[in-house]
């Protein structure tokens, strides 16, 4: 029986069948859909295509990017990330390994973040073990740093842009006035959509004087009435202000001051009643926030509490908060589990603090050992670049 011939393809024996047709999207299906993605995926698909490349590196498409990822709490994990500073590297680790350690899992996942600028910059003139390198504060993502040199550098550590930000000892060689820095603090003005940097100076008085990345430059903004000498600590940004804890120069009565970067004003608010009512002889505080709210933590000898301000602005609102956890240092960094649990930095660790059950767990960083002093802060994903932004 003859058997039927099978039908010759469509084309030849050389050639290569034609691969199928890749499905085609309007380009802005795709700008929705890239919108809804954490950040670090969107930078990974810079080199699919030119339209991919400049849709992630258009500053309104960073914008809309940003403002939906801070408003879909679905994906916290796209977000908030810690960045640890630990002899002169940086390290980061992610919310999801955050918490895992929840769960029980008390190792961190952690990857160090390649050398950075404000780093490269000292190398040549100092020895490595003498370096510091210090982050002044975060916002929108833009993480800002400085060295001994007083080098200000902002950072996107998703991205990897950076931009250095002029030094302020050039406005005090150009000018008349005269001093010292003395603190720093950074902040982002939301009606200009501005990022500030503040230097305050000690000369006869103290002045201040404020950065703009908008018009790239400083300006001094007036002379203050206040005195330092409770510690060193950069300014703390929370509900939109820049907060530092000083003296008032006429009565030497200790207040929390607050830089409003839009007006650019300061004015200062009371510390709790009870605060001072400290035994130690050379008692300090340090400023930071838990869930979003202003706190006051002390700097001397051991303590078990704090002061947490339920309603910022408002000194009746100072609440004492006692924890189970002896401290020299203690720093909380980001709440997990609808603010059950807290991580902290305390005496020289990370820890997972319970608030419900007032307990705590001890963590560690993969691949890297905590020895000896640390840095810790937060900051969360996004596209913004700190070089979008020009004079004004």
């Amino acid at each position: 029986m003859e058997t039927a011939k099978r039908a010759r393809p469509r084309y030849d024996y050389g050639e290569r069948r034609p691969p199928p047709e890749l499905p085609s999207f309007p380009p802005e299906i795709i700008r929705e859909i890239l919108l809804r993605l954490p950040a670090k995926s969107i930078g990974r698909f810079r080199c699919v295509s030119k339209l991919f490349r400049s849709l992630s590196s258009d500053p309104a498409f960073a914008k809309t990017h940003l403002d939906l990822s801070l408003r879909n709490d679905a994906f916290p994990s796209g977000r908030t990330r810690l960045v640890v500073n630990y002899r002169h590297n940086f390290y980061t680790v992610g919310f999801d390994s955050i918490v895992d350690a929840c769960d029980g899992i008390r190792d961190l996942g952690a990857v160090e973040i390649p050398q950075s600028p404000v780093m490269s910059n000292l190398v040549s003139s100092y020895d490595q073990d003498d370096l510091w390198i210090e982050v002044v504060g975060s916002w929108n993502g833009l993480v800002c740093t400085i060295n001994e040199e007083a080098d200000v550098f902002l950072f996107n550590l998703t991205t990897g842009e950076s931009k250095r930000i002029p030094s302020v000892l050039e406005l005090l060689n150009s000018g008349s006035k005269r001093g010292k820095i003395n603190r720093f603090g950074f902040g982002f003005d939301a009606i200009t959509d501005d990022y500030k940097f503040v230097a305050l100076v000690t000369g006869d008085v103290l002045n201040a004087s404020v950065y703009s990345l908008k018009t790239d430059s400083w300006k001094w903004v007036g002379d203050l009435r206040y005195v330092f000498d409770d510690n060193d600590d950069d300014g703390l940004l929370v509900n939109g202000a820049i907060h530092w804890v000083a003296r008032c120069r006429e009565d030497g009565r200790r207040v929390v001051v607050a830089f409003d970067p839009t007006t650019e004003l300061f004015k200062d608010m009371a510390l709790p009643d009870q605060a001072d009512d400290c035994p130690h002889a050379h008692r300090g505080f340090l400023l930071n926030k838990l869930n979003g709210r202003l706190c006051m933590i002390y700097t001397c000898r051991k303590h078990d509490d704090f002061w947490v301000m339920n309603e910022h602005g408002v000194a009746s609102s100072w609440v004492r908060v006692r924890i189970s956890v002896s401290y020299d240092f203690m720093k909380p960094l980001c709440s997990v589990r609808n603010e059950e649990e807290t991580l902290m930095q305390v005496n020289g660790k990370l820890v997972l603090y319970n608030f419900r059950n007032d307990t705590s767990t001890s963590l560690v960083l993969k691949a890297v050992q905590l020895h000896g002093y640390f840095e810790a802060n937060t900051y969360i994903e996004s596209l913004i670049s700190p070089n979008s932004y020009g004079r004004a």
